[in-house]
């Protein structure tokens, strides 16, 4: 019996020391330090627009995936919404550090905010690793996002994905109070850049970038992708001439026409116009690059809402113009017949009215498939 004693008394001083000296457990409030979010040491990715700015005496830190140039420009000009726009798809937040403990805070901003899906990566030498993913609703303003390292006390890098359909600023960043953030030592990938709709943009995989087939693509790829493409956009020569802002590009495709189809102002002539133009700028600005033109996918409309063409007859103009086009040397430019891999099993389940918006399954299918063309 008083061995018994002896022993759980013994017991209850090691659980007493394993609390004070917490392994893999969440840090009280008064165990993190907040360290400055304007910090050179923070690495944003998937975006070439970020604006650090003091509000109310507090830093913050906001991107934008198009140039403010570019968003101040009327719709009939960039041929898309810029409130759908402002939108952080794909865009992501790298740092490096030794915290065991990791708290991020965001600040839900206006325009679009259909909730919030964040993605945690800790990358490894065997490459990047999903640690968690949090969801937010569209009615939280402020909230946290708090992770734990993988490799106790050890330097680990990290990469917070952020949402594609809502706009967040980064308020905050706290670390246990013996840590700090590392200078980064991995290089920028080459680049993966996606021009498109709201299929490209994500509508039909929540509020998630990192279920987006653009997203999957560059991860298999080994790509930093910045998604340019815009929830209703029709064919954007802006759009491509902001490809100027961009170095090291290695890819990029283009995945446009639906709304062109269904446009009030549908004619053919046009949509080809623009798209020759938007072919030749992105190509003249990155010659080394190869360009991929995505026909319009599988749909289960059969007719436009305002005229009588039909959705073939603008895949027959991106064929005609991309043939065309590579009969002149331009030989970094390729077609991707767009109807033929994808089908009905590509379109979400969750919404069965939707006519052309892929499922978080269907935009799996559909990077698959595209990994392996652009393989190719």
């Amino acid at each position: 019996m008083i061995k018994a004693m002896k022993k759980l008394k013994q017991l209850k001083v090691l659980l007493v020391l394993l609390s004070t000296f917490p392994l893999g457990s969440y840090a009280t409030e008064s165990q993190l330090k907040s360290i400055d979010v304007h910090s050179d040491k923070i690495r944003y990715l998937g975006t070439s627009y970020i604006y650090k700015t003091n509000i109310d005496n507090k830093p913050q830190v906001s991107f934008t995936r198009h140039a403010k140039s570019v968003l101040a420009l009327p719709k009939k000009d960039t041929n898309f919404n810029s409130d759908k726009a402002q939108t952080n798809a794909s865009i992501a937040i790298n740092f490096a550090t030794a915290s065991n403990n990791v708290v991020l805070t965001f600040k839900a901003l206006p325009k679009i905010n259909r909730g919030s899906d964040i993605a945690v990566y800790q990358v490894t030498s065997l490459g990047e690793q999903l640690i968690k993913t949090v969801k937010f609703s569209p009615k939280k303003e402020n909230f946290n996002v708090t992770f734990q390292s993988k490799n106790i006390n050890q330097l680990s890098e990290y990469k917070v994905l952020l949402p594609s359909l809502a706009n967040l600023a980064l308020i905050g960043l706290d670390l246990d109070y013996d840590s700090e953030l590392t200078t980064l030592v991995t290089p920028r990938k080459a680049k993966y850049i996606v021009m498109g709709d709201s299929i490209s943009h994500g509508v039909g995989q929540g509020s998630a970038s990192y279920l987006t087939y653009p997203y999957q693509v560059a991860q298999a790829l080994d790509l930093e992708l910045f998604n340019l493409a815009v929830g209703g956009a029709q064919i954007s020569i802006p759009t491509a001439q902001m490809l100027t802002d961009f170095n090291n590009v290695k890819l990029i495709s283009l995945l446009i026409g639906y709304n062109d189809w269904n446009a009030p102002n549908a004619d053919l002539a046009t949509f080809k116009e623009k798209y020759s133009k938007v072919i030749d700028t992105a190509l003249n600005l990155h010659p080394k690059a190869d360009l991929y033109c995505i026909t319009p996918l599988f749909t289960r409309r059969s007719k436009a809402k305002h005229s009588k063409l039909s959705i073939q007859a603008y895949r027959n103009v991106i064929i005609d113009l991309v043939k065309e086009k590579q009969q002149s040397g331009r030989n970094k430019l390729h077609i991707v017949h767009g109807d033929t891999i994808s089908s009905v099993n590509n379109l979400r389940t969750d919404k069965l009215a939707d006519p052309v918006h892929l499922g978080v399954e269907g935009a799996k299918l559909f990077a698959d498939k595209l990994i392996t063309l652009f393989n190719h």
